[in-house]
């Protein structure tokens, strides 16, 4: 199977891994990725298995060590889980300047990128806040000129919704020579059937070159019409309304932006700061930009996630790579889209390896709705209510009870690597969860669930198999 190279985050090699049990090492293009191991706790090398170290499949494909878990029940079979190198950026906020509201860029996507990266993680004031092994390749000023600001956000999300919808992704990769991370932005090329400048690239079941496909289209969620909310109380706020739709299809929501200045600080000679307005027009624009980008994120899902087959005619990460946007064909539906690649998970077992990839934009995850809500506006009163009952809830705002039940609506994703006809799963969701189990080819399987415990689970089926079980 793939070597796996075993370093501390210092560059010292610990050793070589070849015989564990099975790899899942999940890329992605704008956020970070992941990776499971499974391994006998019997094989060599298991003691260098230990968190903050790094597994090394490539200089582009590195995870770090965040989780160990042992069961013995079944198997002495350790369970190591991390994210890849980039997710070390979600340990740093966007802390703005000294003596300013907020970090604003006003630049090239790239060049925005890079300045959060520089301000918070290679270059910041406080030098307590370096990551010592980060560096930042050459700004190329690639992309369109775009105008940001952020606030104490989380450094990895906040990149993430910079590129979202941009073609424009990021990593960090190795530099083994020179003993340093890599922070590079990455440019996703076009491979539609539609483009006549580099060969096309068309995935589908008619063209045996995926199988198991699984087609997802979806307007749960969808906001078309924006009402942004800059600065000001009740009547005296500023609101612009961002829409092209009318009727039944015009599905609206509200975007709290109170955040946008609408004054910025001058210094004269003397070292005298006064506040001076900003231009009507640059403030509606920022507010503008707020509410597309919100919108962005609520647009319509379409994705299909499928089993690339290896022996196809396209060769991975030299014709096609995560980023890259495909053509991708379903007869039996009739639907052909052309998608961005977004997720690309590489599966190493004895039986051999496999690819599955995900085409577009997926539903979004349980963590994904409580960020949203935790991100979304308070009420917006003058006066601060003095009993509960007078909290209102109006359309686009979340109670505090809402918050609770969203966020205690607890759930649990259980990767079975490798095939077996019984699986036991420690899912500590102090309950007897739903469950739903599908194969690798996202085929609903059933099987015959016991509750050993609330916090624990065993699943035996007919015949072995790998695959998922979610629990809720």
């Amino acid at each position: 199977m793939q070597s796996i190279s075993i370093l501390t985050p210092d560059f010292q090699w610990l050793g070589e891994i070849d015989d564990y049990e099975s790899l899942q090492f999940t890329r992605r293009f704008i956020k970070p990725g992941s990776f499971e191991l499974h391994i006998n706790l019997n094989k060599n090398l298991i003691g260098t298995l230990l968190e903050e170290n790094l597994i090394v499949l490539s200089e582009k494909k590195v995870g770090v060590i965040l989780h160990r878990e042992l069961n013995r029940e079944n198997s002495e079979e350790l369970v190591i889980r991390g994210y890849t190198l980039s997710g070390h950026l979600s340990r740093r906020l966007t802390l703005p300047p000294e003596g300013q509201s907020q970090d604003k860029v006003d630049a090239p996507i790239e060049t925005v990128l890079k300045h959060y990266v520089r301000q918070n993680a290679v270059n910041p004031t406080d030098t307590t806040r370096i990551i010592p092994q980060l560096v930042i390749a050459e700004d190329m000023q690639r992309g369109q000129v775009v105008e940001w600001q952020s606030r104490y956000k989380q450094l990895d999300e906040e990149l993430e919704k910079i590129t979202n919808g941009n073609n424009f992704g990021w990593d960090v990769y190795l530099d083994e020579k020179n003993e340093k991370w890599v922070f590079e932005v990455l440019e996703g090329r076009n491979l539609t059937d539609s483009q006549e400048i580099l060969p096309p690239v068309i995935f589908s079941i008619d063209f045996d070159n995926i199988k198991g496909q699984n087609f997802t289209q979806s307007a749960i969620g969808h906001k078309n019409t924006a009402y942004v909310g800059g600065q000001g109380e009740g009547e005296a706020r500023r609101i612009v309304e961002i829409s092209n739709s009318s009727g039944l299809s015009r599905i609206e929501t509200f975007v709290d932006a109170r955040d946008v200045d609408e004054t910025r600080s001058t210094e004269d000679a003397e070292g005298n700061t006064t506040e001076i307005p900003i231009p009507e027009n640059e403030v509606i624009a920022t507010l503008s930009q707020r509410a597309n980008k919100k919108l962005l994120e609520l647009q319509k899902i379409e994705s299909f996630e499928s089993e690339i087959l290896t022996y196809g005619p396209f060769i991975y990460e030299k014709d096609w790579d995560v980023g890259d946007t495909v053509t991708v064909q379903d007869s039996k539906l009739g639907i052909t889209l052309d998608s961005p690649i977004t997720e690309v998970t590489e599966i190493y077992e004895p039986g051999g390896f496999r690819l599955d990839a995900v085409f577009g934009n997926t539903l979004p995850t349980l963590i994904d709705k409580i960020k949203r809500v935790i991100e979304a506006p308070m009420l917006e009163k003058a006066n601060v209510p003095k009993r509960t009952s007078d909290l209102v809830n109006d359309a686009g705002y979340v109670t505090r009870d809402e918050v609770s039940i969203i966020a205690n609506d607890k759930s649990h994703e259980h990767s079975q690597l490798s095939p077996s006809s019984s699986w036991t799963v420690i899912h500590n969701l102090g309950k007897h969860p739903s469950v739903i189990i599908t194969d690798s080819a996202k085929n609903i399987v059933m099987g015959d669930v016991k509750y050993e415990s609330i916090n624990k689970v065993v699943i035996s089926f007919t015949a072995a198999f790998a695959g998922k079980a979610f629990f809720n």
